[in-house]
């Protein structure tokens, strides 16, 4: 998973669970608050009761009228007890529902919920029939510090309840809204934060052996992905001193070997003419001046990856016919594959101009050819076929030969990488033919591919520009 997927997750988590733990606690809050205000209430009408007591006549003045003067209680659960107990007015609520609050012994406020079946309707509720829920309370009256007795007053709590489940969805549709809101700042303020590393990424891949003297860019020096660039390009420049020296050895033993192995051949080919050696003598001499063109032709293979940064200046790119160059290799190659009585076979080759150097691209298809011929069993075959499309151009060479194992096609592109020692040492194989090949193509500004099958046979692909223009 992509570090922006994980940081806009946790951002989009973390948020979730703050909003989750805020929404509640607004709720519970507001939830203590109703209740607290409610209870506040409910004790309002219990002082007023308290307060309506008349210690000179002993009992309450306002229970000594009618119903009329007692309107303002009819919403309310309402009992009220003297001291023996006895109830001395129950408002008509009463009569629908029995919340059996029992009557506190000492002298504190005791609150209650509870919750009673109604079948009915009446107009004392504002709920239809049904499960209801009433906040009671119950306490002592006292006048001029004198106990007198008792009241319970209470309310229904649908309209409080109404109001909570309103309050339920306000939250929980601002919950939405606000988790869809900072995923999407999460998203987009991560993608932008993380965007300076996608640059440093994107030009990374572009730094090669070819451009390797090319550093990232230091957009801010003070910040963390600033040092993080310096330290990339502190490591570029490590391995650019590393790569030069490495070239540098290559040239300077490549030209040490260079000049004693011409010398040598150069003695041992005359040596040949000397009668006074024996023919046995001879023939080992032939062997080793084999052995020293194969040492040369190395070399300067070294030679050719040694002047890997200034190759492209090396070579002579110029407008060919590409068909009649691959012909051209063909009838150099055929020599080869007769001698194993192999068949090399034109599937497609139509006329196709390119931009190129013609020795160089000889010798990589040459050495592409060469190879499909060294790893195909006597008798077998090799395909040739050139499709032009786009402006590009494919070439590709396929063999039903021995192939190349899969946890080996990786790596064949390494310099001095062999497949098999065995094999290679059987057909004179260094491990830098195909580096060689690779270095050529991308000269060019194309690429190589290869398929390959254990048993079934190999297939490169060459891709190349038609224009210089084209080159990556």
């Amino acid at each position: 998973m992509k570090i922006r997927i994980r940081l806009t997750s946790w951002y989009f988590a973390l948020s979730l669970i703050i909003l989750i733990v805020f929404s509640l606690a607004t709720y519970l809050g507001m939830r203590r608050l109703l209740f607290d205000a409610l209870d506040k209430e409910l004790n309002i009408l219990a002082d007023t009761i308290e307060r309506d007591y008349d210690p000179f006549f002993g009992h309450f003045q306002g229970f000594l009228f009618g119903p009329d003067h007692l309107s303002h209680y009819v919403d309310h659960y309402l009992l009220v007890y003297n001291t023996s107990r006895e109830i001395l007015y129950a408002s008509p609520i009463t009569r629908l529902v029995n919340l059996n609050v029992p009557l506190p012994e000492k002298m504190k406020e005791i609150g209650y919920l509870r919750e009673v079946n109604v079948k009915e309707k009446t107009p004392y509720l504002y709920s239809s029939p049904g499960r209801i829920t009433f906040r009671v309370i119950a306490r002592q009256l006292y006048s001029e510090g004198h106990f007198i007795g008792w009241v319970v007053v209470g309310l229904p709590m649908e309209r409080l309840e109404d109001s909570m489940e309103n309050l339920l969805k306000v939250l929980g549709v601002s919950i939405l809204f606000a988790v869809v809101l900072v995923g999407s700042a999460s998203y987009i303020l991560t993608r932008r934060s993380l965007e300076p590393i996608n640059q440093i990424t994107n030009k990374a891949t572009q730094i090669s052996y070819t451009n390797i003297s090319e550093r990232l860019p230091v957009v801010n020096p003070g910040d963390e992905l600033g040092k993080l660039t310096e330290v990339l390009n502190n490591l570029l420049d490590r391995l650019e001193k590393a790569f030069a020296s490495q070239q540098e050895f290559l040239a300077d033993a490549a030209h040490e070997l260079k000049t004693p192995l011409a010398t040598l051949r150069a003695y041992w080919e005359g040596e040949l003419n000397n009668p006074k050696l024996t023919l046995g003598l001879k023939e080992k001499m032939v062997q080793d001046i084999e052995i020293i063109s194969r040492l040369s032709h190395m070399i300067n293979n070294l030679l050719l990856l040694s002047q890997t940064e200034s190759i492209k200046s090396n070579f002579e790119f110029s407008q060919l016919q590409l068909d009649d160059l691959i012909r051209d290799v063909l009838a150099d190659a055929e020599v080869l594959a007769e001698m194993k009585q192999q068949e090399i076979e034109i599937v497609e080759l139509p006329k196709f101009s390119i931009q190129g150097d013609k020795a160089r691209l000889y010798q990589l298809f040459f050495n592409i050819i060469d190879n499909a011929s060294k790893y195909t069993p006597e008798n077998g075959k090799i395909w040739i076929s050139l499709r032009p499309k786009n402006g590009f151009v494919s070439v590709e060479i396929r063999d039903n030969g021995i192939g190349i194992p899969k946890e080996d096609l990786p790596h064949i592109f390494q310099r001095f990488y062999r497949v098999k020692k065995d094999r290679s040492r059987a057909t004179g194989g260094s491990g830098l033919g195909l580096s060689i090949c690779q270095l050529i193509v991308e000269s060019h500004g194309g690429h190589i591919e290869v398929e390959s099958e254990v048993g079934k046979g190999t297939v490169f692909r060459i891709i190349l520009p038609q224009n210089m223009n084209q080159m990556g």
